[in-house]
């Protein structure tokens, strides 16, 4: 007890320690200051060395995540082939054969009745019209004075269907090349004997493929429905425009002109149909189809 009463000054430190304490924080702006600085300093030594990895690593995932679908598509371009169309020289002669005689058709009937006979540009460009419109009277004045809209309906269509097919035609000879071996929608060269070049192909790649299939085969099928459509128009009225004619006249005047524009045109929607499918089971990585 005397000892301790007789050194008070070991027991200062203890107690100067919270007074000194209180007067840094007079002196705060000083300290804080020469802190911060000190703290920012070491936080600026310290963080190069120890989270430099990790604050580097985020911007290599996602370069690797912007270039990777780059180099896939760029693989794939090179080993994947170009979808290709490849219409029949079959198809491209049935179009060369019977595009004018529409034109010529839909002329008849869009001029009616100057094309008609009497009228004043009959002659001598529509005159075969005069014996056909005897054969159907939808080509006729009967017709005309019951002011059928039937006749020029399916007039429009037809000028309709003219213009998609010359769109498909340039698609074809601007864009395509002719080639010698043998295309999708070409019939088998073994079953062709002496017309074997009508086998041969005529390819479009790409997008204009695409395009001229798709006009192709839905132009085909406008002409098919239209055509049938014809027909039962005949069948349900009781064959009103067609029925006096005899058998020879109604076979050769009517149904082998007017058959041709059903034949023909589902040949082309089962290439261009074939071609599409083809398409789609590329599209869906199958591969393409063998024929």
């Amino acid at each position: 007890m005397v000892a301790t009463r007789n050194h008070p000054k070991d027991f200062e430190a203890p107690v100067t320690e919270p007074t000194i304490r209180p007067s840094p924080a007079k002196r705060a702006p000083r300290t804080s200051t020469v802190t911060a600085t000190a703290t920012t300093t070491t936080q600026r030594n310290i963080t190069p060395s120890m989270p430099a990895a990790p604050l580097q690593s985020p911007p290599a995932p996602r370069s690797s995540l912007v270039s990777a679908p780059t180099r896939t598509l760029s693989t794939r371009n090179p080993t994947t082939p170009a979808w290709s169309h490849t219409p029949s020289n079959l198809t491209l002669i049935w179009l060369a054969i019977s595009l004018p005689l529409v034109i010529w058709d839909t002329g008849y009937v869009l001029l009616r009745p100057y094309s008609m006979p009497g009228g004043a540009l009959h002659s001598p460009l529509w005159v075969p019209y005069e014996l056909y419109g005897r054969v159907d009277h939808v080509y006729g004045w009967k017709s005309y004075n019951a002011h059928n809209g039937w006749t020029s309906a399916q007039g429009a269509f037809n000028a309709v269907e003219t213009v998609a097919y010359l769109v498909y035609l340039y698609m074809v000879y601007a864009y395509g090349r002719q080639e010698k071996r043998q295309g999708r929608g070409a019939p088998r060269r073994e079953k062709m004997g002496l017309l074997e070049g009508l086998a041969r192909s005529r390819t479009v790649e790409g997008r204009v493929a695409t395009y001229a299939v798709l006009l192709g085969f839905s132009t085909a099928w406008l002409t098919f429905s239209k055509t049938v459509l014809y027909w039962l128009n005949e069948a349900f009225s009781g064959f009103d425009n067609i029925g006096h004619n005899d058998t020879m006249s109604l076979i050769f005047l009517w149904i082998i002109p007017n058959g041709a524009w059903l034949v023909f045109p589902t040949y082309m929607m089962y290439v261009f149909g074939q071609e599409i499918l083809q398409g789609l089971v590329t599209a869906a990585g199958g591969g393409k189809k063998n024929r």
